[in-house]
């Protein structure tokens, strides 16, 4: 009996061993001694120990007569800066994202519903209870069509299920009336072949991020820099906030707003090798301002679906021509979707943070995460040529760095060129002195603080 005392004493994360630790910290702090570095936490994760030691309290204040109940104290978070370098000196942006006032959070506007009244009563409504709620998400998350759905609702043994739909088009319609997220916006543009282009408003895809509450701790809300040692000799990078460009970004806003860096990724990929060669090429958007710990991980759902960018056979009889049209669409397409997040760049936009405070926001482009091929189509140069600085395929092997090729300079050489951009042919002639791909108007033209020589990020997996 004493020896299993004695070892589930020992244990380093029991309740007995929690209790224990919490008196030494109580007695020492009223004799006001220091503690010793390498004492556990007095608060730690107990383990589920079986062992039932029951003391008197009676028993404990006669052993430890200077024994008193402390008080209850606020618990208060540490800053995120802190957390990301407890062991250095940290400086933050003066005056930026200052709150304005508390507004509404995302669980208020999701109990301004119509149907909030039976939400209240059934948190499943409009399924009756869980197992309604569980068959309705395994139809309505699987790859069956309405067709297929309908015959499994007929089925007999399905008929004896408590179910609330027994047809494919009601269970949509339940789940058409739960609250909804970002909307799918249709489009189409007349052309020689119908091209669709489908999308969600970038800025309520932003807004989405910024106010969901599973970030809330999770985003960084100013620029920070981090130094080692107090002399401010040596720098630590670890999030997007910490380095130079957020601060030389947030440094040319207005006074107490908020800068949320816009992340932009898309690859063509092919659904289907077999089957008439499908082709997608979706374009995802997520924040610089989530915590990179958090946006690497998958469950995390830091990026959001906002476009599926359209995929045109042109009928040009010269082919080079048609991939110069292919970057005109993409470049126009981009046009469209990422309008909503220029005007708040040029602007601001007041959006809720996780916690309900009202920030005046502004949406650079932070990083256009794409292969090195798109990159080219993204700034506006022909191939063989660095997307990013002024070298082309001959200069690939030089040590020192070329100068940036920033998108000032790129507007100013297609200022130059005197040829109508709809002659595809002559435009295209006329752009290959500067080495430009043809593109007349790239998607960043009218972006404040967006700069393909820095918004163009490398890959790891593709440099």
């Amino acid at each position: 009996m004493e020896q299993g005392i004695t070892f589930h004493l020992h244990q380093p994360r029991t309740a007995c061993r929690g209790w224990a630790r919490k008196a030494i910290h109580i007695l020492a702090r009223q004799s006001g001694s220091q503690l010793p570095d390498h004492l556990p936490d007095p608060d730690p994760e107990p383990m589920n120990d079986n062992m039932e030691l029951d003391y008197a309290m009676a028993d404990l204040e006669q052993e430890f007569p200077n024994i008193v109940q402390p008080e209850p104290q606020q618990v208060v978070a540490a800053a995120p800066a802190v957390l990301v370098a407890s062991a250095g000196r940290v400086e933050h942006f003066t005056g930026a994202a200052c709150v304005h006032e508390v507004g509404e959070t995302f669980l208020d506007h999701f109990e301004m519903d119509p149907y909030t009244i039976y939400h209240q009563i059934n948190i499943y409504y409009p399924f009756a209870n869980l197992n309604d709620w569980q068959m309705a998400n395994f139809l309505l998350t699987s790859n069956l069509s309405m067709w297929p759905i309908d015959d499994f609702l007929s089925l007999h043994l399905t008929r004896t299920l408590p179910l609330s739909f027994w047809m494919a088009k009601e269970l949509h319609g339940h789940a058409e009336s739960l609250p909804t997220g970002p909307l799918i916006v249709p489009t189409s543009h007349p052309t020689k072949c119908l091209v669709h282009l489908y999308y969600r408003d970038s800025l309520n895809c932003v807004e989405a991020l910024f106010n969901h509450p599973y970030f809330a701790g999770k985003i960084d809300f100013s620029p920070f820099q981090v130094f080692t040692t107090a002399e401010h000799v040596v720098r630590k990078y670890s999030e997007w906030m910490s380095g130079d460009g957020a601060w030389d970004m947030q440094s040319k806003l207005p006074t107490g707003s908020t800068l949320c860096g816009v992340i932009l990724s898309s690859d063509k990929m092919n659904i289907t090798n077999i089957c008439g060669g499908r082709v997608a090429h979706p374009l995802l958007i997520s924040l610089a301002n989530i915590k990179m710990n958090v946006q690497n991980k998958a469950s995390s759902h830091a990026f959001l679906l906002m476009a599926l960018m359209p995929i045109a056979d042109f009928m040009h009889p010269v082919t080079r021509m048609c991939s110069v049209l292919d970057a005109h669409l993409f470049h126009a397409c981009l046009d469209i979707v990422l309008e909503p997040l220029k005007i708040a760049a040029h602007i601001g936009r007041v959006m809720l943070d996780p916690v309900g405070n009202l920030q005046h926001c502004f949406t650079p482009l932070a990083s256009y995460i794409i292969d090195t091929p798109e990159a080219c189509m993204l700034a506006c140069v022909h191939g063989k040529t660095s997307p990013v600085t002024l070298a082309m395929y001959k200069n690939f092997g030089d040590p020192d760095r070329h100068t940036p090729r920033t998108g000032e300079l790129t507007l100013a050489q297609l200022t130059t060129i005197q040829c109508d951009p709809q002659n595809v042919n002559a435009y295209f002639e006329a752009c290959k002195p500067f080495r430009l791909s043809g593109v007349s108007q790239p998607f960043w033209r009218d972006w404040p603080l967006s700069d393909p020589s820095t918004f163009l990020t490398p890959k790891a997996l593709h440099h």
